[in-house]
């Protein structure tokens, strides 16, 4: 996938409209990807439960899928 289909599908998520959207201001993957993963985190331990579980698997999914497109989290563990 792409930089810019990811980012398209990210936008398209429910995740994302929870999310804090930080990619808004300065249009940064890595940024974009930082608030995705922040979200099933907190979905994963259950600070957050207005997830369902489908909506869940599928941005871990995207999470996985695109890791590989950011720079700073190329190594970051996805350990929820």
């Amino acid at each position: 996938m792409k930089q810019e289909e990811a980012i398209l599908k990210a936008h398209q998520m429910y995740v994302y409209e929870i999310s804090e959207q930080s990619d808004q201001e300065n249009h940064d993957f890595d940024a974009l990807w930082q608030s995705l993963y922040d979200v099933c985190q907190l979905a994963t331990y259950g600070i957050l439960d207005d997830l369902s579980e489908e909506e869940l698997n599928e941005a871990m999914d995207w999470l996985k899928e695109t890791q590989s497109l950011t720079k700073n989290y190329q190594n970051k563990d996805i350990y929820f």
